[in-house]
C-alpha cells in the first residue's frame, strides 16, 4: 500500500482518538460557568483591499489584545511583506500559509505541482515574516488524498482546510479533532453570545473581502463575551510559529 494510502488509513483509525483528547480540554470554569473555546482565524487571498486591510486588521488585532490565526497566500506574501511582518511581529497571533497562488489543490493533476503550491506558499509566507510556519488552509476547503503526504514533506503540523475539524500531526499521523466552523461575515458578535457552550471549539473565519468596520466591531464585542480566544497553537497544543531572530 503506498504511503499516502497508508496515512489516510492511519488518521481514520485515529480520529475516536483525536475527538477524545479534544473533548473539555478548553471547557475553563470562570465564575462558575464554562468558557466556550473559539479561535478566530482570517484569510488573506490576494490582492483585495491589500494593503489597507492587513494594516487595519493588524491594529484592531493588536489593540484589542486578542489571539488570532492568520492565513495567507504566497503571492499576497511576496507583493506585501509588510503585511506579514506587522501580523507576525505580535505573539498572540499565529500565521499560516494557503497554497502560493491561492489555487485550489483538486486544480492541479499532478503531485509535483501540488507540492510546489504547498511549498511556495510556505516559503513565501516564511519569508516575508522571518518565521518558520507549520499552520495550513486549502484554498476552497477542498483537497484531496495527497494532502497528508503534501504536509508532511512540507513540514506543516496543523491543517485547517475543513468545516467541522482540523487535522494535527501527532504521533506520526494526522489526527481528525471536532471543530465548528462560521463565516464571521454572516454572524454577529451577539449571535455566538446566545449560543450554549459546547465542548467542541469554534472557528469564526473571516476574509480580505470583508468590511474592517465590521471586523473591528465584532472583535470588539465578541472578546466580551463568555469565550476563550486560542490562537493556532493553543488550539493544537503545538508551537505553530517560530519567530526567528537576525
Amino acid at each position: 500500500m503506498k504511503p499516502v494510502y497508508l496515512a489516510i488509513v492511519a488518521t481514520t483509525l485515529l480520529i475516536a482518538l483525536g475527538v477524545s483528547l479534544v473533548a473539555t480540554v478548553f471547557l475553563l470554569p470562570i465564575n462558575g460557568l464554562a468558557k466556550q473555546a473559539a479561535m478566530l482565524s482570517f484569510n488573506i487571498n490576494d490582492e483585495t483591499n491589500m494593503p489597507y486591510w492587513c494594516r487595519e486588521l493588524s491594529s484592531i488585532l493588536t489593540e484589542q489584545n486578542v489571539k488570532a490565526t492568520i492565513f495567507i497566500a504566497g503571492r499576497v506574501a511576496e507583493s506585501h511583506p509588510e503585511c506579514v511582518q506587522n501580523l507576525s511581529s505580535n505573539a498572540k497571533l499565529d500565521i499560516g500559509s494557503m497554497t502560493y497562488s491561492y489555487v485550489s489543490i483538486l486544480s492541479i493533476q499532478d503531485y509535483a505541482g501540488q507540492l510546489s503550491e504547498v511549498e511556495k506558499g510556505k516559503q513565501a509566507v516564511d519569508y516575508a515574516g522571518n518565521i518558520f510556519s507549520r499552520s495550513f488552509r486549502a484554498p476552497h476547503n477542498s483537497t484531496d488524498e495527497n494532502i497528508y503526504s503534501l504536509l508532511n514533506r512540507t513540514g506543516i503540523l496543523a491543517d485547517f482546510s475543513y468545516q467541522d475539524h482540523y487535522n494535527k500531526y501527532y504521533g506520526g499521523y494526522y489526527i481528525w479533532f471536532n471543530v465548528t466552523s462560521f463565516d464571521g461575515a454572516e454572524h454577529s458578535a451577539a449571535f455566538f453570545h446566545d449560543m450554549p457552550v459546547t465542548d467542541t471549539p469554534l472557528v469564526i473565519t473571516f476574509d480580505n473581502h470583508d468590511s474592517i468596520a465590521e471586523i473591528r466591531e465584532f472583535v470588539s464585542q465578541f472578546r466580551l463575551n463568555n469565550v476563550q480566544l486560542l490562537n493556532a497553537s493553543d488550539l493544537t497544543q503545538m508551537e505553530l510559529t517560530e519567530r526567528r531572530t537576525g
